[in-house]
């Protein structure tokens, strides 16, 4: 079993959607952390991926980015 969960940030048009990929296997621990407050990744890892789009960025502090998510959408493996 893939024991990763994928998390991507993408732009589609005028949304902004957040993506999870999460393993079949981990489907209820993630819920149960979620509904607890906390997800560790014990067992396996998590990575974050974006391109970040020039109106994201704040112009007193380019290091930080601030979008609005419009819709989260989960798949299971």
């Amino acid at each position: 079993m893939k024991k990763q969960i994928e998390i991507y940030v993408r732009n589609s048009g005028d949304r902004n959607l957040l993506m999870l990929h999460v393993p079949e296997g981990m489907k209820e621990r993630l819920i149960e952390g979620i509904r607890n407050g906390s997800f560790e990744a014990q067992d396996a890892s998590i990575h974050l991926e974006l391109s970040i789009l020039n109106e994201w960025k704040d112009v007193d502090n380019p290091e930080h980015v601030r979008l609005e998510v419009n819709e989260i959408t989960a798949s299971y493996e």
